[in-house]
């Protein structure tokens, strides 16, 4: 989905203030200034700092990254619909997900595409209307969500079917589509809620109403979540800077996550994470915008990996997420429209935490 107009100027504004990074002092005097001007009283004098005490700024974001030594590290190893890609994406990239056999599909340039795992091209279809998610079944069906609606596709693209979400004077802010077991799970943004919902559409429950304000707190309009093999829900609060579980029932399970501009572990902004999915092995993959970056967390909130703002574009207000069966995440950057695929680097196979997958080798632009 392309970012609107006001997400931008504020996304800029926000860049902006990342890389000037004034320093707290400055801003205090500044404001010292004004007052002392309003009342029309002197300011006191500015001292100069001893030199044995000289005044350092406070540390980047991505500075305080360089200085962490973090148990999971990850390289790019291909890109996917970039503009040099025989299949670029020209004027949007709204959407990923992963299905059976780790095939891609993306959702961009209002059209659905497939690629195997190994990044060949398969087959595109015309995409819904105002699409603006998808997700894809172990049966190889595909599942769009637009506005107020979810439709649902074969694998060769032909319509199935589909529902109306939402309630009937309100519609669906339809923003993240999951499947567990028989159930379809949909992130209504307008609600601020994710409602569940059986194959015939028939709405099953409610996720996210038993909070104290009664659902999700979402200053830029946009809810998204995963679900685990055990129907765990996790899922994104931006007010509140949190990752947030629930059972499929409703109830809280628990969350991590606070607002920072220093520790890595925190979310910076004014509405962060944007997004999420969960890794094979149970761990938290989350994206944020102001500093565009991909975090990777344990379920307990402990920061295991930091895929840094070099490898997006700064303007990025989403960072859409899908992983594989191999632990390899898939990021949608929709201002480059192209796809980056992150896999584990070699060190950590060879100190015998994880393995890595070859399939992508060193191939971008596929």
């Amino acid at each position: 989905m392309e970012p609107n107009e006001t997400e931008t100027s504020q996304s800029g504004l926000f860049d902006r203030f990342r890389k000037s990074w004034f320093p707290p002092a400055a801003v205090v005097g500044a404001m010292a200034a004004f007052v002392a001007a309003a009342f029309r009283v002197r300011p006191a004098p500015k001292l100069s700092p001893r030199p044995s005490e000289p005044t350092r700024p406070p540390e980047r974001p991505e500075q305080a990254v360089q200085a962490l030594k973090l148990e999971r590290e990850y390289s790019r190893t291909a890109v996917l619909g970039g503009a040099a890609s025989p299949h670029p994406f020209r004027r949007s990239l709204a959407g990923i997900a992963v299905g059976a056999g780790d095939r891609i599909y993306m959702l961009g340039d209002e059209e659905v595409r497939v690629f195997e795992a190994s990044g060949g091209f398969l087959l595109s279809w015309k995409a819904a209307d105002k699409a603006a998610c998808l997700t894809a079944g172990p049966d190889g069906r595909v599942y769009l969500g637009a506005p107020g609606r979810v439709d649902i596709y074969d694998t060769k693209g032909s319509r199935l079917g589909g529902f109306a979400a939402g309630e009937k004077d309100q519609p669906a802010g339809v923003t993240a589509i999951k499947l567990f077991r028989k159930e379809i799970l949909v992130a209504d943004a307008e609600a601020r809620l994710i409602r569940r919902y059986d194959p015939a559409g028939n709405q099953l429950g409610l996720i996210g109403t038993r909070s104290k304000t009664g659902s999700f707190m979402l200053p830029n309009g946009w809810l998204d979540f995963d679900v685990d093999s055990e129907g765990v829900v996790i899922a994104t609060d931006t007010g509140r800077h949190r990752v947030t579980s629930w059972a499929l029932d409703g109830t809280p399970v628990g969350s991590f996550g606070k607002f920072g501009m220093r520790d890595p572990a925190d979310f910076v902004g004014c509405c962060n994470p944007v997004n999420l999915a969960l890794t094979p092995d149970g761990k938290i993959v989350t994206a944020e915008k102001m500093v565009a970056r991909v975090k990777v967390y344990q379920p307990d909130g402990r920061l295991l990996a930091v895929i840094g703002p070099e490898h997006f574009d700064p303007n990025c207000v989403h960072i859409h997420l899908a992983v594989d069966s191999k632990g390899r995440i898939l990021s949608a950057d929709p201002v480059r429209r192209e796809i980056g695929v992150f896999s584990l680097t070699a060190k950590e196979a060879e100190a015998g935490r994880c393995t890595v997958d070859r399939t992508f080798g060193e191939v971008l632009n596929v």
